[in-house]
């Protein structure tokens, strides 16, 4: 490479060590020389930056420097370490003011309310161009409060084998591309769900209803037919554009009541349930002797009171509805990528490999623990052996926490580069197109190359996927953060109360400033001082451990006693004290 535009580019696809991408792209001392010089440059001209961990980053300019070569828009920047001051009187506001700050939108045009109301208004659900499959028992499965309901589900058993119908709401039948409604959420790029407060990627009225795959409405969808066997093999799959109506509307807790025999229900849907069950353990089963890596990422529930604070923090195990509906929805995705793989322009779900920092604290912390994570031939390590492992054991919530944060976010790809974490060659979102702009355009990919049979994709939709990839991950980043914040925040109101108040906490993580502390089942994290952990504080990184006066006193793992020290709500920070 001769220029910086080739050296972005090439970094774009990867962000790679500093020393291995000039081994891997240099074979002489020449090109060695003046690959080095090429990185100097790109440095000083602040278009890429090599981290405290020795990896090179592109950075905001270097991403608008090749955009603007290819004429492209400009991504939105995410916040990064915004000071963000809620109203500590007024607990109601928390999401409003935390998402304004994070630029993300609540209300909609009254120009876009109106277009919205005529596609409402206009709306005639018939079988022109679609297969009826109304006559097909079908139910969703969703939360409590959920409004917008994207997919339902029908599972049949033929002799020895499941018919699985996945049914995905088709968005895409009332939105135009370059639509002012498709331009408004191709800008806010997805739904944010901020614990009491929903910020719809459409306006209420499209995405509670008219797309929203309601009880005893005629809906459109997308549906997914497979055949499956007993070992999980996909003997055969199809997508069509169908008319379907759900028969009910179960909560996860209710569905959760039917499998467990606590509830009596109608025969057709006591055998759906346990149809879908059936489908459930046979696809867990068989991903989970797969390359999967399989965490029990139980959730930590927070309830609130009308005031909009937080009376209740509490760990919930995912129910087997649950576990239901994410293996059905995998299945969907995973084969729509599979057979959307040779097209160009496609966005795929990309999940890479751990962060290199934080991977070394987290093999750190399991040694502190006892354990070793086995090597595997092609150099890297059995993470999915080593959760098995652990699991059952007392430090299993946080070393597979921990090693959960080493994990990189996944994200956005115009090119399929696989996803680490389900182990899986090819994903992509499909499944979700109500509440997720990605989902969408791939739901007007599949229309065009599945269903039209279209040789290639249309070169308007191509360009509009290649444009929108990344500035689409960007917003999902910036939603997580945004629900991270109002947790934060959610936490600091619920510990206001309890200053002085001790409780056992495990150290997750540590530097020269001081140590994090999660306390035990609540997943609620407080930063205690180093001048409030002793004297003589020295922070050694290699060892992720504390000296107190040249004796270890700390390291990252250890559980602790710790008292709540002090609480600011308006930033959502919670100090502690040993």
């Amino acid at each position: 490479m001769k220029t910086i535009e080739e050296l972005i580019r090439k970094l774009i696809k990867n962000q790679i060590d500093y020393n291995v991408f000039i081994k891997f792209n240099s074979k002489t001392v020449i090109e060695k020389t003046a690959l080095t010089n090429l990185i100097r440059k790109a440095i000083s001209e602040n278009y890429i930056q090599k981290t405290d961990n020795n990896l090179l980053k592109i950075t905001k300019e270097g991403r608008e420097y090749i955009n603007k070569l290819e004429g492209k828009e400009i991504a939105p920047k995410t916040i990064q370490n915004k000071k963000i001051s809620v109203n500590p009187q007024n607990a109601k506001l928390d999401s409003k003011i935390i998402a304004e700050a994070y630029n993300i939108k609540s209300d909609f045009s009254e120009e876009l309310l109106k277009i919205a109301n005529e596609i409402n208004n206009n709306a005639i659900f018939d079988c022109k161009d679609r297969i009826d499959l109304r006559e097909i028992k079908t139910i969703t499965i969703d939360g409590e409060t959920s409004k917008d309901l994207d997919d339902a589900i029908s599972v049949e058993k033929i002799e020895d084998k499941y018919k699985v119908y996945v049914h995905i709401s088709d968005v895409s039948h009332f939105i135009d591309i370059d639509s002012p409604l498709d331009l408004e959420a191709k800008s806010r790029g997805n739904s944010s769900y901020l614990i009491d407060k929903v910020y719809n990627m459409f306006p209420e009225i499209l995405s509670n209803n008219t797309m929203s795959l309601n009880e005893n409405e005629e809906r459109f969808a997308l549906t997914l037919i497979f055949i499956i066997d007993k070992e999980g093999n996909i003997l055969e799959s199809n997508i069509l554009k169908s008319l379907i109506k759900s028969d009910r509307r179960l909560s996860y807790n209710y569905a959760e009541d039917i499998i467990n025999k606590k509830v009596e229900e109608e025969n057709w849907l006591l055998e759906l349930i346990n149809n879908s069950l059936d489908v459930k353990n046979i696809l867990y089963k068989k991903r989970k002797e797969g390359r999967g890596i399989e965490f029990d990422n139980n959730d930590i529930k927070i309830v609130l009171n009308e005031e909009g604070i937080p009376i209740e923090f509490y760990r919930e195990e995912k129910k087997q509805s649950a576990h239901i509906i994410e293996e059905l929805m995998l299945l969907a995705n995973s084969e729509i990528a599979k057979k959307l793989k040779d097209y160009d322009g496609v966005i795929f779900r990309y999940h890479g490999l751990p962060d290199e920092y934080r991977f070394n604290n987290f093999k750190i912390l399991a040694h502190n623990k006892g354990y070793e994570l086995k090597k595997l031939e092609n150099g890297g390590y059995d993470i999915k052996e080593f959760i098995e492992r652990v699991k059952g054991k007392a430090e299993e919530n946080l070393l597979t926490s921990v090693l959960l944060r080493s994990m990189t976010p996944s994200s956005y790809s115009i090119v399929n580069k696989s996803h680490f974490g389900l182990g899986l060659d090819y994903y992509t979102y499909f499944t979700s197109p109500i509440r997720r702009y990605a989902d969408l355009l791939i739901h007007r990919i599949v229309k065009s190359v599945l269903i039209n049979k279209d040789k290639e994709i249309d070169l308007k939709l191509k360009d509009l996927c290649k444009d929108s990839f990344d500035k689409l991950s960007i917003l999902d980043k910036t939603s997580n953060k945004a629900e991270r914040n109002v947790r934060q925040v959610k936490a600091a109101r619920f510990m206001k109360d309890r200053l002085g108040d001790e409780y056992f906490g495990i150290i997750s993580s540590m530097s020269k400033y001081g140590i994090t502390v999660e306390i035990e089942g609540l997943e609620i994290e407080g930063f205690i001082e180093s001048h409030y952990v002793g004297s003589d504080y020295r922070f050694y990184q290699d060892m992720q451990c504390v000296f107190i006066e040249k004796v270890k006193a700390y390291e990252l793992g250890d559980r602790v006693k710790i008292f709540v020290a002090s609480v600011n709500v308006e930033n959502g920070k919670i100090n502690f004290s040993l």
